[in-house]
C-alpha cells in the first residue's frame, strides 16, 4: 500500500468553519401581546382541552364509545401529562350519553342458604324495593293484629283455648275420680298437685301406699314437672302464642317412654323403706298403689299434652289462614311500579314465595302481642304450671330464645343492596386508587362476634361492580404488585363475570359452609394507566391479556406549540387559579411560563407535555405573588418576576449538588483549563440528571498516541465503566478516523482516551466528537482551545449529531468561565442540528449580547476542528462541495499523517530487530481452520 501522504497541496476551496450564533437564536421568547388576554381572570369559564394531544383524545374517544368486548383502553404517557384528569374527563362526558346502570343486589336463599340470589333493578329502584321489603316485615305483624281483634277471630280463638281447657279439666277429673277409688284425695294448691289420704288427718306413716299427709306426692313433682314442660312456651312468651307454632316444636314424648320413666324407683319410696324398718309387710301393697299412682299420673299428663297439641295446631292453622291474603296483598304492593327484567322479576317473585313460606312456617316469631296476653292469662287459669317464680324464669328465657330468633327471620328477610344507584341519571365512572383484591372485586366480610359465619348481608361490592354499566380506570404500576388482583382482573377480563368469593372460605371448613354467590355478568370499560415500557412489556409477557387493550392512547411528551396551544395551556392555568384560589397570571406571566413549557421540552418549536411542572411552576409563583400582595391586602396579578423568582427558588432547592461540584471545579479538585492551549487536551460537556434536577458539568477527555498495533482502547470501557451507547461512540469513532487514513491501514497506532476524574461511570455518545478532536490534536501536535467547550456525536462520515441536555450542559460551562471571568474568549461548540433546542437563560443570552460569550454550531467535524485549532478560514462556496478530507484542516490532516507515517516506520523497525527464525516460526504457523458457524 502507497503511504503518499492524503493532501499533498493545500484545497482550492477554503475550509468551512464553525457558525457563530446571535442572542436572538439562543431561546424563544413570546410577545405577551399575542396571546390576546390580559389575564387568565378572563378564561376561567374555557373548557379544559386536550392541549397538543389531539392523535390522544381521537383515540380515547373512539375507545369509549366502543361497545363491542375487549375494547378496553390502555393509556400511555408520562407522569404529570393530564392523562388521568383527560381521560376522567372524556370518561364523564361518554357517561353523559349512557343511561343509568342498574342496581345490584343479593337476597336470601331459603332453599339452599350457601348460595345467595342475585337482583338487578332499575336505577334507584333497589333502594324502593329495599324500604318496601322492611316495611312489609314492620307492618305485617300489626295488620295481623288487627285482623285478629275482630270479634269473630277472637272468639274462635278463646274457643280454641276454651277447648283446650276442658279438656285438661276432663283429664284432672277422671284423676280424681280414680284418687278418690283407691283411699286418696288429689287437690291443687299453688300450683302444685297435693296427694292426701281419705281420713281426717294427715297420713302417718305406717299407712301404706300413701306419702306424707299434707305434702305433695312423691311422684307428683316428677310428673308435673313434665306436664308444666309441655304447657312452659306458651306460658313463657307474652309474644307467642303457643310452642307449636315454632318451626323447631318436635312431637311430644310416647306415653309408654313417659310411663317407664314414672316406674323408677321415687325418692318418697326410698325413704319410706328407711323409715318403715319396723313394718316389713307393707313393702307389697305401697308398690302396688305407687304403680297405679304414677300410670294415672302419665296418662293425665298425656291427655293434657295431646289436648295442647290439637290447640296449637288449629291455632297455626287459623293464622296461617288470616297471615295468607295479607301477604299476598302486601307482596303485590311491594312489586307494584318495579320493572326488573324478566329474568330478574321471575328470581324477586320467587324470593317473596319462600320468605312468605318461611314466615307462615314460623307463625310464632310475630304472632300478635295481645293474643300472647290472652293466652299468658287463660294458661294461668290452670292448675298444671309449677312454681310461679320457676315460671317467670322460664318465659324470660323463652321470650329471648324467640326475640333472637325473629331477628335473624327479619335480617334474612331483608335485601343487601350492593349497588345503589339511586339518584343517578347516567353511566358510573368510578376510579380506583387502591385496587386491592377486595376493593376492586369485592369480599364477603362475616359478623365481628364470628368470623366463621357468614350469609347473604356479609356480601360487598368492590369497583368493578359499582363501575358495572359504565367506566372504571385503575394505574397499572399499582397492580403489578398485586398478583392475587392482576389475576382476577384477568379472569374477569376474559370471561366478562364476577364471583364475588368468600375470603374465609380458603382458610377451612365452616360451620355454615362457604358462601358461594350467584355469577353477575359484567358490562364495563376498563381504562388503565399506564408507561409506555409497561405497554409493550404487557404486549410481549401477556398476549392473552394484551389483546383485551385494543384501544392505544398514546399521550405525547412534547407537541408543536401554536397559539391555539398557548391559549389552551392559559386556561389550564386559570382553572389551577380557581381551584386553589390563587391569584390570576397577567399575559407576561402567562408567557413566561410558556416559554419555560419550551425550555422542559428543549425546543423552540414544541411545548413539554408534562403539565404538571407549570402546575406547579404556576402555584409557586402566585404564592410569591399572594405573599408581596398590596396593603389593602388585595392580591395582585402575577407578573413575570414571580415567575423568575419561582424559578431560581427551584433552582436553589434543588441545586446543592451541581455547587459543590462546581466548587470542586472552581477550588481546583477538579482539573479543567477555561484558557489557553492543550495538546490532546480538551473540555466536554456532560450532564447529570438526579431526578429532581438537571445541570451540566464539564469534564477533561484527554488522548495519547504511539506506536503499536491495538488501535483506539476506550479506557472506561476497559475498567467497564462506559455504558454500551458510550462504547458504541468510541468504535464509531475508530472507524471514521480508519476511513479518514485509509491509504495508511492498517495504523500503526495506539491510542488512548479516557475521561478524567471520572469515577461514576459514563454513558451516551454525546462526547464522541470532542474524543476525536483529542486524538487529532494528539496526533498532529496541534493545540486546542480550552476555553471552548465542545459536545456533539459523530456518525461514520465525520457529521455532527445532536444531542440531549443541551441547556443544562451550556449553562453549566457558562457558570464555571463566569466565576473565572469572562474575556470573550470563552464560548461552546455545539451540533447544528441542536439549534432548535435552545431555550438558555437570560443571563447566558446577556453574556452572548454583551460578547462575552459565544455559541458556535457545526455541522461537520472539521468546523468544529478549525474552530478549536485557530485554522478556521472563511466558509466555502456551497455550490462546490469538498472532499471528505478536505473539510477537515489542512495543517491538522498532514500533521497527522506524518505522525501515523512515523508510527509505522517504527512499527517496522521493531519488527525487523526481532530474531528472524521467530518471524520464520510465525510464517510456518499453521493458520486456524475456519468452522461454519452454530445453528
Amino acid at each position: 500500500m502507497s503511504d503518499t501522504p492524503l493532501t499533498p497541496s493545500p484545497p482550492a476551496a477554503s475550509l468551512l468553519c464553525a457558525e457563530l450564533l446571535q442572542a436572538h437564536e439562543l431561546r424563544l421568547r413570546i410577545d405577551p401581546a399575542q396571546l390576546g388576554f390580559a389575564s387568565t381572570a378572563e378564561l376561567v369559564q374555557e373548557p379544559f382541552s386536550w392541549i397538543g394531544q389531539q392523535r390522544a383524545q381521537a383515540a380515547a374517544e373512539f375507545g369509549l364509545a366502543m361497545d363491542p368486548p375487549d375494547y378496553h383502553l390502555f393509556v400511555l404517557g408520562e407522569e404529570g401529562s393530564g392523562r388521568t384528569s383527560l381521560l376522567r374527563q372524556a370518561m364523564q362526558a361518554e357517561a353523559q350519553r349512557r343511561p343509568a346502570a342498574q342496581d345490584i343486589a343479593f337476597v336470601h336463599n331459603f332453599a339452599v342458604p350457601e348460595r345467595p340470589q342475585a337482583l338487578r333493578l332499575p336505577a334507584g329502584q333497589g333502594r324502593s324495593l329495599r324500604r318496601r321489603i322492611e316495611a312489609m316485615v314492620d307492618k305485617l305483624p300489626e295488620q295481623l293484629d288487627k285482623a285478629v281483634q275482630q270479634a269473630q277471630h277472637r272468639s274462635q280463638i278463646e274457643q280454641l283455648y276454651n277447648q283446650a281447657r276442658q279438656a285438661e279439666e276432663a283429664a284432672f277429673g277422671t284423676l280424681h275420680d280414680w284418687a278418690q277409688g283407691a283411699g286418696l284425695r288429689i287437690r291443687r294448691e299453688e300450683g302444685q298437685l297435693v296427694v292426701e289420704s281419705q281420713d281426717s288427718g294427715p297420713a302417718g306413716p305406717g299407712d301404706a301406699g300413701c306419702p306424707d299427709a299434707g305434702q305433695p306426692a312423691a311422684d307428683a313433682p316428677a310428673a308435673l314437672t313434665a306436664a308444666e314442660r309441655l304447657q312452659e312456651p306458651s306460658a313463657a312468651n307474652n309474644d307467642q302464642l303457643t310452642p307449636a307454632l315454632q318451626s323447631d316444636s318436635q312431637p311430644p314424648a310416647d306415653t309408654e317412654a313417659d310411663l317407664a320413666l314414672l316406674l323408677s324407683p321415687g325418692e318418697g319410696a326410698e325413704q319410706e323403706g328407711e323409715d318403715g324398718a319396723d313394718a316389713p309387710n307393707a313393702t307389697a301393697p305401697a308398690g302396688d298403689l305407687e304403680y297405679q299412682l304414677r300410670v294415672q299420673l302419665a296418662q293425665f299428663r298425656g291427655l293434657v299434652r295431646q289436648a295442647q297439641m290439637a290447640r296449637d295446631a288449629a291455632l297455626n292453622l287459623f293464622y296461617q289462614s288470616l297471615a295468607t291474603p295479607l301477604w299476598q296483598a302486601a307482596s303485590a304492593q311491594v312489586l307494584d311500579g318495579l320493572t326488573p327484567s324478566a329474568e330478574h322479576g321471575a328470581t324477586l317473585q320467587r324470593w317473596l314465595s319462600q320468605m312468605q313460606a318461611e314466615w307462615l312456617k314460623n307463625m310464632a316469631l310475630w304472632v300478635p302481642g295481645s293474643i300472647a296476653q290472652d293466652a299468658d292469662a287463660l294458661l294461668d287459669q290452670t292448675d298444671s304450671i309449677e312454681g310461679e317464680g320457676e315460671s317467670q324464669d322460664a318465659r324470660d328465657d323463652a321470650r329471648a330464645l324467640l326475640e333472637a330468633k325473629r331477628k335473624a327471620l327479619r335480617a334474612l328477610s331483608q335485601l343487601n343492596l350492593i349497588v345503589d344507584h339511586h339518584g343517578e341519571a347516567h353511566a358510573p365512572v368510578v376510579l380506583e386508587d387502591q385496587p386491592s383484591l377486595r376493593n376492586l372485586f369485592g369480599t364477603i366480610d362475616p359478623p365481628e362476634d364470628d368470623e366463621r359465619r357468614s350469609d347473604f348481608s356479609c356480601i360487598r361490592a368492590g369497583s368493578v361492580l359499582r363501575a358495572d354499566g359504565g367506566f372504571l380506570m385503575l394505574h397499572l404500576r399499582d397492580l403489578l404488585g398485586d398478583e392475587d388482583s392482576w389475576q382476577a382482573l384477568r379472569r374477569v377480563l376474559r370471561t366478562r363475570q364476577l364471583r364475588i368469593e368468600d375470603a374465609h372460605a380458603a382458610q377451612g371448613p365452616s360451620s355454615s359452609g362457604a358462601m358461594l354467590p350467584e355469577l353477575l355478568a359484567l358490562n364495563f370499560k376498563l381504562v388503565l394507566v399506564g408507561s409506555e415500557e409497561a405497554y409493550y412489556q404487557l404486549q410481549e409477557s401477556d398476549p392473552d391479556m394484551a389483546r383485551r387493550f385494543r384501544v392505544k392512547v398514546d399521550f405525547a411528551d412534547q407537541f408543536q406549540a401554536s397559539l391555539a396551544t398557548y391559549r389552551a395551556t392559559a386556561a389550564l392555568m386559570a382553572q389551577r387559579c380557581k381551584l386553589y384560589q390563587m391569584p390570576h397570571c397577567d399575559a407576561g406571566a402567562v408567557a413566561r411560563l410558556l416559554e419555560q413549557s419550551h425550555r422542559e421540552a428543549d425546543d423552540q418549536q414544541r411545548q413539554s407535555g408534562r403539565l404538571n411542572q407549570l402546575e406547579a411552576l404556576l402555584l409557586e409563583s402566585a404564592q410569591r405573588a399572594r405573599q408581596s400582595g398590596q396593603p389593602s391586602g388585595q392580591h395582585r396579578l402575577v407578573q413575570a418576576a414571580d415567575v423568575e423568582a419561582a424559578l431560581a427558588a427551584q433552582r436553589l432547592r434543588h441545586n446543592a449538588m451541581e455547587q459543590d461540584l462546581h466548587a470542586a471545579i472552581t477550588d481546583g479538585e477538579h482539573l479543567i483549563s477555561f484558557a489557553g492551549s492543550q495538546v490532546g487536551q480538551i473540555n466536554g460537556m456532560s450532564q447529570i440528571d438526579t431526578g429532581d434536577h438537571r445541570f451540566g458539568l464539564p469534564v477533561r477527555i484527554s488522548a495519547r498516541t504511539h506506536a503499536g498495533q491495538e488501535g483506539v482502547m476506550n479506557i472506561e470501557r476497559e475498567v467497564a465503566m462506559s455504558g454500551p451507547i458510550h462504547d458504541k461512540g468510541v468504535l464509531i469513532l475508530q472507524g471514521y478516523l480508519t476511513a479518514l487514513f485509509g491509504h495508511l491501514a492498517p495504523l500503526a497506532l495506539n491510542a488512548s482516551v479516557v475521561f478524567e476524574q471520572e469515577y461514576s461511570g459514563v454513558e451516551g455518545d454525546s462526547a464522541s466528537c470532542a474524543e476525536l478532536y483529542a486524538l487529532l490534536s494528539s496526533l498532529s501536535g496541534m493545540p486546542l482551545r480550552q476555553s471552548i467547550g465542545v459536545t456533539g456525536a459523530l456518525n461514520q462520515h465525520g457529521e455532527v449529531l445532536p444531542v440531549g441536555g443541551l441547556n443544562e450542559k451550556i449553562e453549566g460551562w457558562f457558570d464555571l468561565c463566569a466565576a473565572q471571568g469572562l474575556d470573550g474568549s470563552h464560548g461552546v461548540l455545539i451540533p447544528a442540528r441542536n439549534q432548535r433546542h435552545l431555550m438558555l437563560a437570560e443571563r447566558v443570552v446577556q453574556a452572548v449580547e454583551a460578547g462575552q460569550f459565544h455559541v458556535y454550531t457545526a455541522e461537520h467535524v472539521g468546523q468544529g476542528l478549525a474552530l478549536l485549532t485557530g485554522q478556521c478560514e472563511l466558509p466555502a462556496n456551497a455550490a462546490h462541495p469538498v472532499e471528505e478530507a478536505q473539510r477537515l484542516p489542512i495543517a491538522v490532516l498532514q500533521a497527522a499523517e506524518a505522525t501515523l507515517l512515523q508510527y509505522r516506520l517504527a512499527c517496522q523497525r521493531a519488527d525487523a530487530a526481532r530474531p528472524r527464525a521467530q518471524r520464520a516460526r510465525q510464517r510456518q504457523m499453521p493458520k486456524p481452520v475456519k468452522r461454519p458457524p452454530l445453528d
